[in-house]
C-alpha cells in the first residue's frame, strides 16, 4: 500500500496541483529519499498504479479532499483508493475480513486466496511474494497487527473513512439500504446497522447528507459533487 511513501508525497505537494508537480516531488525534489533514480522512478509507477497521483482521476482527487479533512484517515482511505484499483490486493481480502478479532492470518493463506482467483496465471514465487506484499498493506491499514505472526485487529473507521465508503458504494451502484452493506463499507468492519449509524455521524458531521427510515435512504454528497463521475 505504500502509506508512507504516499503520506511524504501529500504533505509535499498541495492539493491543487497538477500531475507533473506529483512526478516532479518524486523523480526531481526527491521526497520519498530514494537513493538512485531507477527506484524514484518505481515508486512513482507503483504509487500511480495504486492511487494515479492525479487529481484529475476522481478517485485520487476523492482521497486528497478526505484526507485534507481528515489527516488521521490516511491509511483507511488509502486502502479504500488502492483496493479500488489494485485486483492483486482485492484478491486476498476474504482471509483477512473473514477472520475474527485476534485470529491468526498466515501469508499462505492470503497466496491461497490469490490463486483462488488467478489459477495458474502465477508462480509460487510470485503469489508468495504478492501475499507478503498484502501482509504488509493490510497492517499499513490496521486490519493485522504483529511482524512475522499476523493477527486480526478490530477497524475503528473514522467518520471521514465511512464518507469514502458511502460514495463509493453509492458511485457504484449501491443505492437505498444496499448502501450499507457496500464492499468498501465490509472493508472497514461495519456490518449493516453500524454503517447507517456511522453514515450519521458523517451527516452530524457535515460530510454527507442522510435520511434513512427503514428501508428508504436518500444519500447525497454536496460536500463531494466534483467527484460524482464513474470511478476508474
Amino acid at each position: 500500500m505504500m502509506l508512507a511513501e504516499l503520506g511524504a508525497v501529500l504533505a509535499s505537494v498541495p492539493r491543487g496541483s497538477g500531475a507533473a508537480d506529483y512526478r516532479d516531488a518524486i523523480l526531481e525534489r526527491n521526497v520519498l529519499g530514494k537513493t538512485t533514480e531507477s527506484t524514484r522512478r518505481e515508486s512513482l509507477r507503483r504509487l500511480r498504479e495504486l492511487y494515479a497521483l492525479d487529481e484529475a482521476t476522481p478517485i485520487f482527487g476523492l482521497l486528497r479532499k478526505l484526507q485534507t479533512i481528515g489527516a488521521a484517515s490516511l491509511p483507511l482511505l488509502a486502502l479504500q483508493v488502492a483496493w479500488a484499483r489494485d485486483p492483486l490486493l482485492r484478491a486476498t481480502t476474504p482471509p483477512v475480513i473473514e477472520a475474527s478479532e485476534g485470529e491468526r492470518v498466515e501469508t499462505a493463506s492470503l497466496a491461497q486466496a490469490f490463486e483462488a482467483v488467478f489459477p495458474n496465471q502465477y508462480s509460487e514465487l510470485s503469489r508468495n511474494q504478492t501475499a507478503r506484499h498484502a501482509a504488509s498493506s493490510w497492517t499499513q491499514s490496521g486490519h493485522l497487527a504483529g511482524r512475522a505472526r499476523k493477527t486480526r485487529q478490530q477497524i475503528k473507521p473514522t467518520a471521514v473513512a465511512v464518507t469514502m465508503a458511502l460514495f463509493l458504494g453509492n458511485i457504484a451502484g449501491h443505492h437505498g439500504a444496499a448502501v450499507f452493506s457496500n464492499p468498501w463499507c465490509r472493508l472497514l468492519d461495519l456490518n449493516p446497522d453500524r454503517a447507517k449509524a456511522m453514515g450519521i455521524e458523517a451527516h452530524r458531521a457535515g460530510l454527507l447528507n442522510l435520511r434513512a427510515v427503514g428501508e428508504v435512504v436518500e444519500l447525497s454528497f454536496p460536500l463531494l459533487a466534483e467527484f460524482q463521475e464513474p470511478q476508474p
